[in-house]
């Protein structure tokens, strides 16, 4: 199947789109009627839209995207504001993107067969700048990444994403908290709203987590919440028989979604490091790339395209 092929003004549309559709549903009446909302060159929702368009482009520097937008694409954009008012207005929006994140994970978590949970760092600074970084971005912490063998200063990103790559919840937390502390509030809340959703699910979901996760006590845990958790054995403990080693085989491939989706935020939204110099910048940033993504997962998928191919989408 041929996937269709988007121009950068065709995208745009398609995103605002979307936003436009999903702020007054998440907005508060205060925030959308508030004074001088008419004398606006640029609305909130153009705004959302731009930084989406921004973070889908791997762009980071806001400076060069503003150049590119004010060179290229001011007939889509005619009140464009200037770069430093851009930034405020990004950074004032992050609780309505937020909100519009929230209402996208649900609409998919509705749709999900089953959910994967793991987790990746967000660095704010290398090891020699640890001091100085933490000055400005306070709640940083020191963090160890398995995967790297490296220590790091920064958050580490805690996701649910269903079996069709979709975000479903997202945990942003200090590098020093461990996973299963994270898990077992992200574990609780999916255990009560599946409890809130019962008429919709007929059995409780399983949530599938890597060997980061394993142990009885989380697992009982989420069990007597009414959830289902299938944990991976350590790789030093052998398979007892065939069957167990090819049960363990189906289960890494059950969770390279999860894998793949961190590697598309990684690669392509540059999640890693968001070269953001305070807290709420470094909240902003993620929750624009997270945004990002799930608005470009529904654009494709109303586009008849697979999800998960937002590097051609956002090409």
């Amino acid at each position: 199947m041929i996937e269709p092929t988007l121009s950068t003004e065709e995208l745009f549309l398609i995103l605002y789109c979307i936003v436009d559709d999903l702020y007054p549903e998440v907005a508060p009446d205060w925030v959308r009627f508030r004074r001088s909302t008419d004398q606006m060159g640029l609305s909130d929702s153009e705004v959302i839209t731009l930084s989406i368009m921004q973070e889908g482009r791997s762009n980071d520097s806001e400076l060069s995207f503003h150049r590119v937008v004010e060179k290229d694409y001011l007939h889509l954009f005619p009140g464009l504001i200037s770069r430093s008012r851009y930034h405020r207005r990004r950074k004032d929006l992050m609780g309505i993107q937020r909100e519009m994140l929230r209402s996208l994970m649900n609409r998919f978590r509705l749709l999900a067969m089953w959910l994967s949970i793991d987790s990746a760092p967000i660095t704010t600074a290398e090891s020699p700048r640890w001091k100085s970084a933490q000055m400005s971005i306070w709640a940083a912490e020191a963090g160890f990444s398995p995967s790297k063998r490296q220590f790091f200063l920064g958050f580490r990103l805690h996701l649910l994403v269903s079996n069709t790559g979709a975000i479903c919840d997202f945990v942003l937390s200090p590098a020093n908290v461990g996973e299963r502390d994270v898990a077992e509030h992200m574990l609780a809340v999916e255990a009560d709203w599946q409890a809130r959703q019962s008429s919709f699910f007929s059995e409780a979901r399983p949530v599938l987590a890597d060997n980061g996760y394993c142990g009885d006590w989380l697992k009982s845990l989420f069990g007597k919440n009414g959830g289902t958790l299938w944990y991976a054995l350590r790789r030093s403990k052998k398979a007892a028989s065939e069957g167990e080693a090819a049960l363990r085989a189906w289960h890494r491939g059950l969770r390279a979604r999860i894998e793949s989706v961190f590697g598309s935020l990684e690669d392509q939204f540059q999640m890693e490091e968001t070269r953001a110099r305070s807290v709420w910048g470094v909240m902003t940033r993620v929750v624009a790339k997270l945004l990002a993504y799930m608005v470009g997962f529904l654009a494709n998928e109303a586009l008849g395209r697979p999800g998960t191919a937002l590097k051609s989408l956002y090409r």
